[in-house]
């Protein structure tokens, strides 16, 4: 078994396993929630004399905002400047070589000092962890593991600690066959239980299941075509019962329209009828 830092995933023999708990049951959430943004946004980034600049603009509802970000390595050092639109700014230094075998990284907004925020990363072996700590003056705790198993399993847990508040806790199984990923969550309390099934048809297509227990049950299966650079999906969701009442997502991404941009369209409408939509912009200079 082979582990490195810059790399998300632990490679056993052929397999590609979990390396953080965030990588379990991943293929599932690309599938079904991956590239389906609502939201109106056009954003640029490129890259001069070593320092990486992007801005956006991004319309939610009748609500308009944007932000400009830069990003400089200096060493194993990496400082990222976000400035929005109140002209509030937020800094973020994180530290590749702090922690052996891990990641430090340290920030917040500097006109909120209560918005620091302090997170760390390691991996050792099969073992991966995270762990955040925001706001001094109402702290707040978030922690995860992950566990290679070997043989294509993964098994993982994600916990909340905050204040007086309920222990919130997330435990997730992954389970890696050939061109099959499944997975199973269980999450808020005991109370939502997720089970998934992905197929990677292959190189450029991909199809699922995913099935959702909170009180009642929903059922969602989903399809994602490759072409020519081009992407195209669909996510249809339908409560587990007698009736029909399917919402249907789809999106496209289009590399060649604009040089050097990719335009993404996603709409999601239900029996109804009623309907939403989104459009992004995303040039690379």
């Amino acid at each position: 078994r082979a582990c490195t830092r810059r790399y998300a995933h632990v490679r056993q023999g052929s397999r590609i396993m979990a390396k953080y708990y965030g990588d379990i049951a991943k293929s599932a959430k690309d599938l079904f929630t991956g590239g389906f943004s609502y939201d109106h946004k056009f954003s640029v980034d490129t890259k001069t004399a070593g320092t990486g600049v992007s801005g956006s603009v991004v319309q939610k509802g009748e609500a308009v905002s944007g932000d400009l970000k830069l990003n400089k390595a200096f060493g194993d050092q990496t400082v990222d400047v976000e400035l929005n639109q109140d002209a509030k700014a937020k800094v973020t230094v994180s530290f590749a070589s702090l922690i052996p075998n891990g990641k430090l990284a340290v920030g917040g907004t500097v006109q909120d000092l209560e918005t620091i925020k302090v997170s760390s990363s390691i991996v050792t072996g099969a073992l991966g962890i995270k762990a955040d700590v925001v706001n001094y003056a109402a702290p707040k705790a978030d922690a995860s593991v992950c566990y290679a198993l070997g043989s294509g399993f993964a098994v993982g847990a994600m916990t909340t600690v905050k204040g007086s508040s309920p222990l919130a806790y997330t435990v997730a199984l992954q389970s890696k066959q050939g061109d099959m990923t499944y997975a199973a969550t269980i999450a808020d309390q005991l109370k939502t239980y997720k089970l998934s099934a992905v197929n990677a048809l292959d190189s450029k297509r991909s199809a699922g299941v995913e099935i959702v227990y909170k009180k009642t049950a929903t059922a969602t299966v989903g399809f994602s075509q490759k072409m020519d650079g081009h992407t195209f999906k669909m996510v249809v969701t339908n409560p587990v019962s007698a009736e029909v009442n399917p919402t249907v997502s789809v999106s496209a991404s289009l590399t060649n329209l604009i040089p050097k941009t990719t335009a993404t369209l996603a709409a999601q409408v239900d029996k109804s009828m009623k309907y939403k939509y989104g459009v992004q912009f995303s040039t690379k200079l």
